[in-house]
């Protein structure tokens, strides 16, 4: 008895280590590791975006019993086209991004400079500034709203105690920052950086600290000048971080549909209208959910081509 028992613990080991050779092959070893990675992908990306086209290209509305509509081809698309809002919307949201990264990129820099400088309490500033980043967006659009609110900002205040500024004529409509056309576009932009500013800094301040300190104090023996320093010294080494995070930085704004519609929900008028928030309200608030697809997917090539763009630039850097 006790043999047969051994004999079956000792197949079972066996099988349990041909089982796991398989393992040891790189190239098995290799899927298995990416294989979460792209059921990820194919589940929350894949589905979401199949679902996409294929309301597109129907008729579905909120409403519609037929949960994926009759085939229209591309009518949808050529009724988007032809509406003056969509191209309002699109010339918005480039605005809106080239507005945003910009500014992120500038503050980002020089905020990622002065975390890396050796001071008193800089872990607890390092954790503070990621606070814009990680808070709620609705929590952080409600306390905008409050600091832009024509009666109760913050900014009017200042603007009205200030001697330097409170001697210039200003109109009510100044005031009136998420009612005025142009001004309803700053605030978003504002918050759109504030929330942003962050992920690029602490992403710049991880490239900048990756470099060796003994290359940056060659170039300053050498008489190189800070723009020299950070050209020819400091890009070329974290320029791969700092292609990445543009790229994830501009997918994330581009796509941004938060901000813009709790702090604005699109308006004054059509004034903040962007691609995310044309398409939310078109195919969620308005029921026609192909129009809806057909808008968002209007973001696709886009950003495609935007991401092509910058990892070919990226490639010719490294071949350079």
């Amino acid at each position: 008895m006790a043999g047969a028992v051994s004999e079956i613990e000792s197949v079972r080991f066996r099988r349990r280590r041909n089982w796991l050779a398989v393992f040891e092959r790189e190239w098995v070893l290799g899927y298995a590791l990416i294989l979460p990675a792209v059921l990820y992908i194919v589940l929350l990306i894949g589905v979401p975006l199949f679902l996409a086209l294929r309301f597109s290209v129907s008729n579905v509305t909120t409403g519609s019993e037929n949960l994926t509509g009759d085939f229209v081809g591309l009518k949808n698309y050529r009724a988007v086209m032809d509406t003056p809002l969509f191209w309002k919307a699109l010339r918005n949201t480039f605005f809106f991004t080239f507005a945003s990264e910009l500014v992120k990129a500038v503050l980002g820099l020089g905020l990622a400079f002065l975390l890396i400088q050796p001071f008193r309490g800089r872990a607890i500033v390092r954790a503070l500034i990621i606070i814009p980043w990680a808070m709620p967006v609705a929590i952080s659009a409600i306390a905008w709203k409050w600091m832009l609110d024509p009666n109760l900002s913050v900014f009017n205040w200042v603007l009205n105690n200030t001697p330097l500024i409170n001697q210039t004529p200003l109109g009510d409509h100044y005031h009136n920052w998420r009612g005025d056309d142009h001004l309803a576009m700053f605030s978003v932009i504002l918050v759109n950086v504030w929330r942003g500013l962050p992920f690029s800094a602490i992403v710049i301040m991880a490239g900048l600290t990756a470099v060796p300190q003994d290359l940056i104090d060659s170039a300053k023996v050498e008489g190189a000048s800070f723009l020299q320093r950070w050209r020819l010294v400091i890009v070329p080494i974290i320029a791969p971080i700092l292609f990445i995070s543009l790229l994830f930085s501009v997918v994330f704004t581009f796509t941004d549909l938060s901000v813009v519609y709790l702090l604005t929900n699109s308006g004054p008028g059509d004034a903040t209208y962007v691609l995310p928030t044309l398409a939310f309200q078109t195919g969620i608030l308005g029921g026609a959910l192909g129009r809806g697809a057909a808008i968002s997917l209007f973001m696709l090539p886009l950003l495609m081509a935007v991401a092509i763009w910058l990892l070919r630039l990226l490639r010719q850097r490294e071949v350079q």
